[in-house]
């Protein structure tokens, strides 16, 4: 006599697919400028096409993510990767927004954006030999293990085949957007929304303006120094003003990039209101970009669809984003930097031709396109075997 042993079903494959995620996002950047701007951004543009239902948010903040989705680790950390494994597993396909991506993937596919190699190109002038190390090493490890590469500019494409040998035929190139909530402020609404604002800061009626982060290749040394040359000299009548965060530490030769702050003519403000920022823009004579490097140039594009004029540089993906809409002079040439500003404070109907033209340039970039790229990009991925 034998006796039957009736054996437990194994949970099948399907089953395990049908629990897991169909893609998760890496959004402990959100709340960043540049990086988050661009997750930001993606997210607005995805809910707006209902494509958002599939993707799971894994970030540090409870208010981002849904239970078991947290991703405290800090970005560039060896935690990072210790958390990584038991996240992705969550997922069929994993979107990394910066190149920091899992060393080591399993089955799930991996999209990586990659905004710039700013840390490789000026690698001798601001990193140290570690930092160096580290960002060639993680670099061509996005390369080779992303299933697909999400370049933001084809300057940037054309980057990483230069210095990578990245594939070309794994690399997409999905220009970014620009917020819908940047536009032409009303001249009844922008004067008192300025006047706040001018009281708040002590700040004058007119004045070129900067916006992004305090880093050496934004070129900001030079602008400072050439624009208190023209003030001297009383070739300018309008003042300066920089929006951004400094970095901690500097590399040798831009260390006066620490001690920056507010003079008669130049005004340092760390940080605003988003709010703020926009009437900023409407009030400023130009924004001034002296970018010696850009993935692309998210600054430009709120500027123009602002209605700012622009003034910016003829390097990278820059040339890219502003097109014939803005006024662009080589970014060390510094004669043709200081005619340029002369030329903008004193011309008004140049000034108008720039704003006309850039609001009709920045038409062109939105996020519902980027989005719809990207979840492309995901299908692509996961199609492939």
């Amino acid at each position: 006599m034998t006796t039957q042993v009736t054996l437990p079903e194994k949970k099948t494959k399907t089953w395990v697919a049908m629990t897991r995620h169909r893609v998760g996002l890496d959004v402990r950047m959100l709340q960043n400028s540049g990086i988050g701007t661009y997750l930001r951004g993606l997210l607005s543009g995805l809910r707006m096409l209902g494509l958002d239902k599939d993707l799971a948010l894994f970030g540090p903040r409870p208010a981002e993510t849904r239970p078991g989705h947290v991703f405290s680790a800090p970005i560039y950390s060896i935690r990072e990767q210790l958390q990584y494994p038991a996240l992705i597993r969550q997922c069929r396909l994993w979107h990394a927004p910066h190149y920091n991506v899992p060393l080591r993937k399993g089955k799930t596919k991996l999209v990586v954006t990659i905004h710039d190699i700013i840390h490789w190109i000026f690698r001798k002038q601001f990193l140290s030999p570690l930092q160096t190390a580290y960002a060639g090493f993680m670099l061509r490890k996005a390369i080779t293990s992303a299933d697909q590469i999400i370049a933001v500019s084809y300057h940037t494409q054309k980057d990483l085949i230069t210095h990578f040998r990245a594939p070309e035929q794994k690399i997409t190139v999905i220009h970014e957007g620009v917020d819908e909530t940047c536009r032409e402020i009303p001249p009844g609404e922008l004067q008192p929304a300025f006047e706040k604002i001018r009281t708040k800061y002590g700040v004058p009626q007119d004045f070129f303006l900067y916006v992004g982060l305090i880093k050496p290749h934004k070129n900001i040394l030079m602008l400072v120094r050439l624009f208190r040359k023209l003030k001297e000299q009383g070739k300018v009548r309008a003042s300066l003003v920089l929006i951004g965060r400094k970095d901690k530490t500097y590399p040798p030769g831009y260390e006066a990039l620490s001690t920056l702050c507010s003079t008669r003519d130049i005004f340092y403000l760390p940080a605003i209101d988003p709010q703020e920022l926009k009437v900023f823009y409407n009030q400023a004579l130009a924004l001034v970009h002296p970018s010696l490097y850009e993935g692309f140039g998210l600054t430009l594009l709120e500027a123009m669809c602002s209605g700012t004029p622009v003034l910016t540089t003829n390097s990278s993906s820059i040339p890219e984003v502003v097109g014939d809409a803005a006024l662009r002079v080589d970014a060390t040439d510094e004669v043709a930097m200081m005619n340029a500003l002369v030329r903008l404070d004193q011309d008004m109907p140049l000034r108008e031709s720039l704003r006309l033209k850039g609001y009709e340039r920045a038409k062109i970039f939105s996020w519902k396109e980027t989005a719809r790229k990207t979840a492309e990009v995901y299908e692509k991925a996961l199609a492939e075997k």
